[in-house]
């Protein structure tokens, strides 16, 4: 009885985690700018967090054990929670990375109390919550599910923004392609088939690239274990030419963006990225505090929102936000820890393979892309923050139980 009541907590939690539903009735939830939402949603954090906490209170010893294995985010989290010395407003910096820290210690929890395969079928539940949601507010509630504003037509379902919809369905279609439901296996098709539909009708150019990306990536797997002298050349040029694309984008090649049907600034992104750099060199090593650059007009972006002329709520990339709130101190020790995390999700691909092994990975590549167009390092009550956690652990925990249940090993090979 115990355990399928925390398997619903999980799942209610989790769709909290991704801002779906309460995200426009109750305020905001993406974890940037100044506001923390309203009461109701404030509430719901507290009585969420406060059952996560009586969980890992029954197993704390094996979380204290899960948690020392992940140095790196500790350290990260704790350099959070410790700029709060040199932060320009140290008690929200306190206060928000207290949140954080919350949200860290759930993701450890969740990692080490079920199996991947477990993890993968309670987010399955998750999406499928989601998805049904989103369909219920298009046809019942358009004025909440569909766009009437710049985006007119574009649907949003569950949440305030349509972006919001595509990121959630991209990582809900790689959720279904790896869950292994343990009766009807062909249920899981309707699953990935309804999320594409749902990122399609967002009209999301990003969401549709970072699929594009991730279903080529989920073919690396089986070249790890093949050959591994082919896919070192592989990586290498899949690198070079990310990076050469960037390069093209930041210096102004617009057509490349036209053929994706993309403005050539990626709406006043790439206007941004140039500006921020010389906003970071004021203060290069610890940044500005954890959650302050981003304070509208009442903090230091307020002279990046007059030069751009429109709203900023935050960087639109995980790496420079880090590097506002961290300094470059934060942003070495996140890529040392991804670094790491990444080599030995491939070592695990490489010894026991199967869909458990193989979501590792996905994930890893996933965090990547999305953190080079919106922010998920480091974002309190973010499902990705969770998730990353999460996967860190099990991969911290190699081959053991953590990571693979028995049967699942071979077995249901992708």
């Amino acid at each position: 009885m115990l355990n399928a009541i925390e398997k619903a907590f999980n799942v209610a939690m989790l769709f909290c985690t991704t801002g779906a539903v309460l995200s426009f009735v109750f305020g905001n939830s993406d974890g940037t700018g100044r506001d923390e939402g309203g009461v109701p949603y404030l509430a719901i954090q507290i009585a969420l967090y406060t059952v996560a906490f009586c969980f890992i209170a029954i197993r704390w010893r094996e979380v204290l054990r899960a948690a020392w294995n992940v140095k790196w985010i500790l350290a990260l989290v704790a350099l959070a929670v410790a700029s709060s010395a040199w932060s320009q407003d140290p008690l929200f910096t306190l206060r928000r990375s207290g949140v954080l820290l919350a949200t860290t210690a759930y993701g450890i929890y969740f990692g080490n109390r079920f199996t991947v395969n477990e993890q993968l079928r309670l987010l399955s539940w998750t999406f499928v919550l989601i998805v049904l949601s989103s369909l219920f507010l298009v046809v019942f509630l358009p004025q909440y599910g569909v766009n009437h504003g710049e985006f007119f037509g574009a649907w949003q379902g569950a949440f305030e923004q349509k972006n919001m919809q595509a990121r959630t369905m991209v990582l809900a279609s790689v959720v279904f392609y790896f869950v292994r439901p343990s009766t009807v296996s062909w249920v899981r098709w309707i699953g990935i088939s309804a999320s594409l539909s749902l990122l399609a009708l967002s009209g999301s150019v990003t969401g549709v690239i970072v699929l594009i990306l991730m279903l080529a990536v989920l073919q690396l797997p089986r070249l790890v274990r093949v050959n591994l002298t082919f896919l070192i050349p592989t990586i290498i040029g899949i690198g070079t030419l990310s990076i050469a694309v960037a390069f093209l984008i930041w210096t102004g090649h617009s057509d490349l963006l036209v053929l994706v049907g993309r403005s050539p600034t990626l709406t006043g992104r790439t206007e941004l990225w140039k500006t921020l750099p010389a906003y970071i060199m004021q203060h290069p090593w610890l940044g500005y505090g954890f959650n302050t650059f981003w304070q509208g007009m009442q903090g230091a972006s307020a002279p990046v929102l007059l030069r751009l002329g429109w709203y900023v709520r935050h960087s639109h990339n995980g790496f420079l936000d880090l590097t506002l709130d961290l300094g470059f101190v934060g942003l070495a020790t996140f890529v040392a820890g991804y670094l790491v995390l990444s080599k030995r999700a491939l070592q695990i691909v490489r010894g026991v393979p199967g869909p458990a092994s193989y979501w590792l990975c996905a994930f890893m590549f996933l965090m990547l892309l999305y953190n080079l167009d919106e922010s998920s390092i480091l974002r309190r009550n973010s499902i990705f923050w969770v998730l990353y956690v999460s996967t860190a652990v099990n991969i911290t925990a190699g081959l053991r139980r953590q990571v693979f249940s028995k049967a699942s090993v071979v077995h249901h090979a992708v």
